[in-house]
């Protein structure tokens, strides 16, 4: 007989709470308090109390004083809400009716009739479509203070218990994000006093391979083929097929290079050397009247950035102060002065933030891109400086001159940390190794040094050339050095070992600079001979040219120009390629 009285009991407030739109209200109750749960289980209620659950994000917002960021709030909502075409969005409009409720009670409660009033005119209209949600405006709309609520059992019920609404997972952080994207205080105030966000969380996929395996060890059975979702099996023939292609292109004959030619018109045999900057946007070049021009290779003019404030020179209202000239428009070229000796060559900083250039009066300086203005000198070599390095992170840089050494610098000192003394001759060109951990030296007595930038003692010495090396590069990857000059033979060594990989031969002339794909898988050289060759190291396909070139030869390439003075790989396979422009002879 209890257990009759009781059922009907239940089922009573079942009726009720569902009337009241308290879902799922039956589906607990049947169920009866649960004392004993699985590690699963477990698991997943965590979670859910941890990372989504409404107690840890909404428990513990602040109370609002100002009356009408009820109604802003709750009109952002709405708005974001509406015009936001997304599914999450329409799961997350159920929760509107009962903020509305809730937050007009609220008013009421505090004492905030004028508040109430504009509040409920003015969002009012949106719910009464719905039937139940109509009755409760009618009496919302006659409700004027506490004693209203209380006396009115459907408006007590609603104070006394929470307004449960189902999400998704996916939805639930929707609504968080918007919560935590702005001043919602009022919102979460309402959530946490008086609505229940019951979180569902997300079923696993099917293509998730570790959840399966994981659950088939737990339970000692695995899986039969037959058993396995059709669409596991697609996305593993999927990935499959992938994986092919993948390794079909790495193994196949490399894609076309794409060769970009800038060449100078005019220089007089002036133009000395050309650099451009790693994102592809600024251009420099050397000459022998000590300028270094800067062109822009975009739309974009190049203009002078913010300035700081330099203390001593604030002019004072009762200065008389000369119109200085700003430069707002902007210019496509700017020439920076300061050399007093030809320029030999010039390196951007990774971030192109800076210029490095060296010259034949024996020093090294520094140009802030932002101001156009040097702004560091370095002074140690006693005679010219051929070449100069920049490490990857722009930390340090190198500089090779001919006092026969190399020397390693840092930007914030003037003077060298390291002097790497070994070469007979001239050191011609200077590169970082990609770790930053080496410096390779190339010099006129025909060889290639690797030293160590912290110890600055030779590590390896790499001899082989019949002429002076001018020109270096290491693979991306680290594995390998190329290296050529005036025998026109560009040299690959083996890092590691420290033996020589290979010999790539197919040039007429001098070999004046070299560069690597970022696969490590191409090296592109240029030469005096206007030709732009492409190599691929591989060898896994090539034929023999009928020019007696190597067989790693993939590719010959060249424009209207007299001499070639660099190369450079980006991405997307593109090599910028810098020169001077041929001539024209008249007739």
């Amino acid at each position: 007989m209890k257990r009759v009285r009781a059922e009907q009991i239940q089922g009573a407030v079942g009726h009720y709470l569902r009337r009241r739109q308290f879902v799922e209200s039956d589906g607990a109750m049947k169920q009866g308090p649960k004392f004993t749960q699985t590690a699963e289980e477990m698991a997943t209620n965590l979670t859910v109390q941890a990372e989504s659950g409404s107690p840890n994000v909404v428990s513990a917002a602040p109370c609002q004083a100002d009356p009408n960021q009820y109604e802003i709030q709750f009109g952002r909502l709405k708005v974001f809400l509406f015009d936001t075409e997304s599914k999450y969005s329409r799961e997350v409009k159920q929760l509107l009716y009962p903020l509305f409720v809730y937050l007009h009670l609220d008013m009421v409660h505090s004492g905030l009739k004028s508040a109430a009033d504009s509040f409920y005119s003015r969002f009012h209209g949106m719910f009464l479509q719905n039937t139940d949600q109509k009755d409760i405006m009618e009496q919302l709309r006659s409700t004027l203070n506490s004693q209203d609520i209380y006396s009115n059992s459907k408006l007590r019920t609603l104070i006394e218990n929470k307004y449960v609404v189902s999400f998704t997972e996916e939805s639930y952080n929707y609504l968080l994000r918007y919560l935590q994207s702005d001043n919602n205080s009022t919102l979460c105030k309402v959530l946490a006093s008086h609505i229940h966000l019951d979180v569902q969380c997300s079923q696993q996929t099917g293509y998730q391979l570790y959840s399966v395996g994981a659950q088939s060890r737990s339970d000692g059975v695995g899986l039969e083929p037959s058993e396995i979702p059709t669409t596991m099996l697609q996305n593993e023939a999927a990935l499959e097929m992938l994986q092919d292609s993948i390794k079909q292109v790495k193994d196949g004959p490399p894609s076309l290079t794409t060769i970009c030619f800038y060449a100078f018109y005019n220089t007089d045999q002036l133009l000395n050397t050309a650099e451009i900057s790693p994102d592809n946007k600024l251009l420099s070049a050397g000459f022998d009247n000590s300028c270094i021009k800067l062109w822009s290779l975009r739309s974009k003019k190049l203009k002078f950035g913010p300035q700081q404030v330099d203390v001593s020179r604030i002019n004072l209202a009762c200065d008389i102060v000369d119109n200085e000239v700003v430069d707002d428009v902007g210019s496509e070229m700017k020439i920076l002065r300061g050399h007093c000796g030809p320029v030999y060559a010039t390196k951007f900083l990774s971030d192109n933030s800076g210029l490095l250039s060296c010259s034949e009066d024996m020093t090294v300086r520094y140009w802030d891109l932002c101001s156009f203005k040097n702004t560091g000198l370095y002074q140690g070599h006693a005679y010219p400086v051929w070449d100069i390095d920049v490490s990857p992170l722009s930390l340090y840089f190198v500089s090779g001159s001919h006092d026969r050494t190399a020397r390693l610098w840092a930007l914030e000192r003037t003077y060298p940390l390291r002097i790497y003394a070994g070469h007979l001759a001239d050191v011609d060109c200077v590169k970082f190794h990609p770790n930053s951990n080496y410096v390779a030296t190339g010099s006129i007595d025909k060889t290639v040094r690797l030293w160590s930038t912290q110890q600055g003692n030779t590590v390896r010495l790499f001899t082989g050339h019949r002429g002076p090396v001018l020109a270096l590069a290491f693979s991306p990857n680290g594995k390998y050095l190329a290296s050529a000059g005036e025998d026109q033979r560009l040299k690959l060594w083996d890092l590691a070992s420290g033996n020589l990989f290979k010999e790539l031969r197919g040039h007429t002339d001098n070999i004046t600079s070299l560069a690597f794909s970022p696969d490590s898988s191409l090296i592109v050289s240029a030469s005096v001979d206007n030709s732009v060759r492409v190599w691929d190291i591989r060898n896994t396909h090539s034929n023999s040219p009928a020019d007696g070139s190597s067989n790693e030869l993939v590719g010959v390439y060249t424009g209207q120009t007299s001499n070639l003075l660099s190369v450079q790989f980006m991405t997307c396979n593109l090599v910028l390629v810098t020169g001077v422009a041929q001539e024209k002879k008249e007739p």
